[in-house]
């Protein structure tokens, strides 16, 4: 059945990715669905791109007031919070089905509106696994800026051209400022290695010429703290937990016992849950302010958890994903496969508001 799809701008500060791509559009469009763009000027992909492929060109944050009540909004980050109730499908990432801080308040908007929530991160096949996701993407530029922050000459200078810059225009680009800021190689450790991102962070500490570690379920069966993160420049932290289980490492380990670890660059990025494995932190970093202090001692260790990593490297990451999602917008089944998984996914948990 032919569906209307609205591809809103982003508000979240340095977010430039887009959702879908041009290319895959003009497929969804030759499937007979109508897709309106907003002209965003912070897009990585600008408007004319869109327009040529057969989209329909619409005001920035139009979706609010302009987009068809049957239209499936389709955004990545967060909604604006200042609005009372959601009346549209909604595909995003909602976070906030492990009670991050303000879920309640946000499933009560969606529920009084009428509206629903898509949430990408439950877009699941039959095995419970995501179809889409950043996650490759998150973990290259994570390991990127941690290998980064551990081996700076001029920390300081490093994040001001950060600052500037904010994007980048790919791989290499970002892989040419690791060198011109940093000398020796080092010494990273992924945990969480087998996984979309951790598979990014270790092509990229290979890429540098760094020595890497992996470890996966099978390493951290026992249960941390784990003292052997201490032996490395950078952790970087690969984990997305969906239950509360021991931490990977703690201030106290950190503090009696480092004597090595410089930088944990915790690309899961989940400091208001009690599944966080990394309980250093209370909120994310951002690309203004990369990195915090998070202990004392003779060694103190910095941690960088930003949440959108991946706009940092913002076309090829938004192609890859946009690949990735493209097949389900042109077969959009609500039924049934994974838009339905994450739409049962929102139902029980809409139920624990009531």
């Amino acid at each position: 059945m032919p569906q209307t799809f609205w591809l809103r701008a982003e508000t979240k500060k340095n977010e430039f990715r887009r959702a879908l791509t041009p290319n895959d559009c003009a497929q969804i469009i030759a499937a007979g669905h109508t897709i309106y763009v907003e002209d965003w000027k912070e897009s990585v992909i600008p408007i004319n791109e869109y327009t040529k492929m057969g989209c329909l060109s619409v005001a920035l944050n139009s979706w609010q007031t302009e987009a068809p009540e049957n239209a499936v909004v389709l955004g990545l980050k967060e909604l604006p919070k200042d609005i009372s109730n959601f009346k549209h499908t909604h595909i995003y990432f909602a976070h906030a089905y492990k009670e991050q801080e303000g879920w309640e308040e946000l499933l009560g908007k969606f529920k009084t509106g009428g509206g629903k929530i898509i949430d990408l991160e439950y877009m699941v096949d039959s095995n419970r696994h995501r179809v889409c996701a950043f996650g490759y993407w998150a973990g290259y530029v994570g390991a990127a800026l941690g290998a980064l922050y551990s081996k700076a000459k001029d920390p300081k200078q490093a994040t001001i051209e950060l600052q500037k810059r904010k994007q980048f225009e790919d791989k290499q680009d970002l892989v040419d400022l690791i060198n011109k800021y940093t000398g020796k190689k080092g010494s990273g450790i992924v945990i969480g290695c087998n996984g979309r991102s951790g598979v990014g962070a270790t092509d990229l500490l290979n890429n540098i010429g760094w020595k890497v570690i992996g470890w996966d379920l099978k390493e951290t069966a026992s249960g941390g703290p784990f003292k052997e993160i201490l032996n490395y420049d950078l952790f970087v932290n690969c984990v997305l937990s969906t239950r509360k289980i021991p931490p990977f490492i703690t201030r106290e380990l950190i503090e009696k016992d480092n004597v090595n670890l410089k930088v944990i660059s915790d690309v899961t990025c989940d400091p208001d849950s009690d599944c966080n494995v990394v309980p250093l932190y209370t909120e994310a970093t951002k690309l203004d302010a990369p990195i915090i202090q998070v202990t004392n001692g003779n060694l103190p260790v910095q941690l960088m958890a930003i949440d959108n990593l991946p706009s940092i490297l913002p076309r090829e990451s938004s192609y890859d994903f946009s690949n990735q999602l493209a097949p389900f917008i042109i077969n959009y089944n609500e039924l049934e496969g994974p838009i339905s998984n994450a739409l049962k996914t929102y139902e029980s948990h809409l139920k624990k508001i009531d």
